[in-house]
């Protein structure tokens, strides 16, 4: 008889922790991922990024033979280091975390907007972000007749013309080794996704069928991104599988089937 209750409060105990687990299971998630994550590289800026490959291509061009024909002279390498991580402020698509419709279709403007301030030296607080973001779901139903669920190459074409960027360049059929390339030279990308391959716990289930990203960098192992669709997305790391897998194009809805796309910014210079 006592070793049947013994049995009986073992089984309802396990059964409370696992009905505790599951509860939290999000939190539990978040825990783990942190404890796993590799520390980030500290964070750089464009000028520094120009000033390191200024001092690059000067070396280049002392160790390189003496040539006065500077049309026959080598175009220099990007330089992939192993660590890499750029000065990228955030914001998530919904400010005061409301999460109203607007706010959940709204990472392709959160995305742009988060390079935008990139480029223009600006910083986030709630109401300015919040201020921003409506400005472009303006923008965008006044010149595109709507604002959800914008391709690669549509939301190039708000960033050009809200803002005036001159070259803004929406690449196919990429690498994980060109959003490297980018970023070396001091661009941050922005990425289409299938959002539910990302498989980001901090996602309301089941996840956005198509979502927006900043990559920022890397470390030896993972992939940083500035990811708006939540508020622990700043600096939030994939692993180069999972976010090159999830890389797709809106592809009028059929995301698991869309391009593999990213969004190059340059700034007006």
């Amino acid at each position: 008889m006592k070793t049947r209750r013994a049995l009986t409060e073992v089984i309802i105990f396990l059964i409370f922790v696992a009905a505790l687990a599951y509860i939290f299971r999000v939190d539990i998630s978040n825990l783990w991922k942190e404890w796993m994550a590799e520390p980030t590289p500290e964070p750089i800026t464009y000028e520094e990024v120009v000033n390191r490959r200024t001092n690059q291509n000067a070396n280049l061009n002392s160790n390189s033979n003496t040539n006065t024909n500077v049309n026959s002279a080598p175009e220099p390498e990007v330089e992939i280091p192993a660590e890499f991580n750029l000065t990228v402020p955030f914001t998530t698509q919904s400010p005061f975390a409301e999460w109203n419709e607007q706010d959940e279709e709204s990472c392709e403007e959160a995305a742009s907007l988060i390079v935008h301030f990139y480029w223009q030296h600006k910083t986030f607080t709630k109401d300015i972000a919040k201020e921003e973001l409506q400005k472009i779901v303006d923008y965008e139903n006044e010149t595109l007749g709507f604002y959800k669920d914008t391709t690669a190459e549509q939301t190039a074409e708000v960033i050009r013309g809200l803002w005036g960027y001159k070259k803004v360049e929406v690449k196919y059929g990429i690498t994980i080794e060109d959003i490297k390339t980018e970023l070396a030279q001091g661009r941050p990308v922005i990425l289409p996704t299938a959002g539910r391959m990302l498989g980001n716990p901090n996602f309301k289930s089941p996840g956005p069928l198509y979502h927006m990203i900043v990559v920022r960098g890397w470390t030896k192992e993972m992939i940083i991104t500035n990811d708006p669709g939540t508020r622990k997305g700043e600096q939030y790391q994939y692993s180069p599988d999972v976010l090159y897998n999830a890389i797709h194009d809106w592809n009028s809805g059929d995301v698991d089937n869309g391009q593999k796309a990213m969004i190059v910014v340059w700034p007006n210079e």
